[in-house]
C-alpha cells in the first residue's frame, strides 16, 4: 500500500516538473475564449497599449522585430506563484499591406476552432496554421506567424492594481479606467515611474518613452477615495487640534492650582549663591 501511495506522489512530482497541466485542470485559453469577441484599438503607434476595464484588460503589443517567436504571458499569485495569463479575443494584425489588406488579421473563428484564421476586411476567410498557442504549468505561450505584425488580447483583473509583464520595449500607455487616477503616492503606485500623463475622454493616460522592465506595476484609486481621504484627513486634524487645547488647557488649570495653594518656587532671582532656606 505504501509503494503504491509513493507511486501516485512521484507521478504527480513528475507531472508537475514537466508542466504539463491538464492534470490539474482546464487550460489558461480554450478556442471558446481565443474567438470570443472583443475591440482593439490597432491604429497606435505606441509598442505597448493596454486599455484598464472595471474586471479586465485590453493589451496591443507591437511585435513586428519578434516575427516567428513564441512569447509567454503570465501573472502571479497572491502567493507570488507564477501561473499561466487567461488570454480571450486573441487577434493578430498584419502590419505589411503589400501583402495583406489594411486591416488583415488572424484569429480564432469559433469555440470549436484548432487553428486560427485569416480574415481578410472584405470577411473572405482561410484556416492557416499560423498564431498557435499552448499552455503549459506556469506559461500561456502564443507562436507568432512570420509575418510583422501587432497582437492583441484581452485578460482578467481584479482590484485596483495591475502588474503586467509587458513583451515589448519602447513607448508604452496605459488607460486608467474611468473615474480613477494614480497622482496622489498615498493612495496609488506606478513602477517604474510614468513620463507622463493626460486626459482624454475623462480617462486618465499614463504614458512611458522608452518603458524596459519585467512588470510595471500600477496602483489607482477611485476618485471619491481621494475625497474620502481628504475628509479623514480634515478629521484627524480636527481631533487633533481638539486635543492640544484641551492639554493645553489642562497645563493652564494645573499652574493656577499650584500657585494658589503655594507650590511653585519662584527662581528667577535667586542667585544660587545661598544655602536652602534653614540652613544659613
Amino acid at each position: 500500500m505504501a509503494r503504491r501511495v509513493l507511486a501516485a506522489v512521484a507521478v504527480v512530482a513528475l507531472l508537475t516538473l514537466s508542466g504539463c497541466t491538464t492534470f490539474f485542470g482546464d487550460e489558461a485559453a480554450t478556442s471558446e475564449d481565443l474567438s470570443a469577441e472583443a475591440t482593439y484599438d490597432f491604429d497606435t503607434d505606441r509598442a505597448g497599449y493596454v486599455v484598464v476595464n472595471e474586471d479586465n484588460y485590453t493589451a496591443v503589443y507591437d511585435l513586428a522585430d519578434r516575427t516567428g517567436e513564441t512569447i509567454d504571458l503570465y501573472t502571479t499569485d497572491s502567493l507570488s506563484v507564477e501561473q499561466p495569463l487567461s488570454i480571450r479575443g486573441l487577434r493578430y494584425r498584419y502590419a505589411d499591406e503589400t501583402r495583406f489588406p489594411d486591416g488583415t488579421m488572424l484569429r480564432y473563428a469559433d469555440a470549436n476552432a484548432t487553428n486560427a484564421s485569416r480574415v481578410y476586411p472584405n470577411g473572405t476567410t482561410e484556416s492557416v496554421g499560423a498564431l498557435q498557442v499552448s499552455t503549459t504549468r506556469k506559461r500561456t505561450r502564443v507562436t507568432l506567424p512570420d509575418e510583422p505584425g501587432k497582437l492583441a488580447f484581452t485578460a482578467p483583473k481584479e482590484g485596483k492594481e495591475l502588474a503586467l509583464r509587458p513583451p515589448v520595449n519602447g513607448s508604452f500607455e496605459l488607460v486608467l479606467p474611468p473615474g480613477t487616477d494614480a497622482r496622489l503616492p498615498l493612495l496609488s503606485q506606478v513602477r517604474p515611474s510614468n513620463d507622463g500623463r493626460n486626459v482624454e475622454d475623462g480617462r486618465v493616460h499614463l504614458t512611458w518613452q522608452g518603458l524596459d522592465t519585467s512588470v510595471l506595476v500600477v496602483r489607482w484609486y477611485l476618485d471619491r477615495d481621494l475625497w474620502l481621504f481628504g475628509g479623514l484627513a480634515l478629521v484627524g486634524l480636527f481631533v487633533g487640534l481638539l486635543g492640544v487645547g484641551y492639554y493645553y488647557i489642562q497645563v493652564k488649570r494645573a499652574k493656577k492650582r499650584r500657585q494658589a495653594e503655594g507650590i511653585d518656587v519662584d527662581y528667577d532671582d535667586d542667585d544660587r549663591r545661598d544655602p536652602p532656606p534653614g540652613m544659613g
